[in-house]
């Protein structure tokens, strides 16, 4: 490892209506270290990622990412440690009435980066 770990989960299950997606699953990434995630479809990918900007929980395990615990953290801590995390959606989830760069701003002005 190159150094402390900025993901790890730790025996993680995950289920939609009763359909095991993930089962017991340890994940360790260090930073610095670079990880691609590849699957055939409904293989979980979206379900992984999901967990780690909690936008889900899982049946079980533990999950800690950025130095946030995010199977036990309050609701309202959620969006610090969305701050921590850089995710691109495969729809992009850009607003209409906004350029691309206008989008990119908007974001950076929200989480409250610094213009050069």
């Amino acid at each position: 490892m190159i150094g402390n770990p900025v993901i790890e989960l730790h025996k993680t299950s995950l289920s939609y209506e009763r359909k095991l997606i993930l089962d017991e699953v340890f994940f360790t990434l260090a930073k610095g270290e670079f990880c691609y995630l590849i699957g055939s479809t409904g293989a979980g990918k979206s379900s992984f990622l999901k967990l780690l900007y909690r936008e889900v929980l899982p049946d079980e395990g533990t999950i800690q990412v950025a130095g946030f615990n995010v199977t036990s953290m309050k609701e309202k801590q959620v969006p610090f440690l969305r701050r921590n995390l850089g995710v691109v959606f495969q729809d992009f989830q850009l607003l209409p009435d906004r350029t691309i760069f206008e989008n990119v701003a908007f974001a950076m002005e929200v989480i409250g980066a610094k213009s050069h």
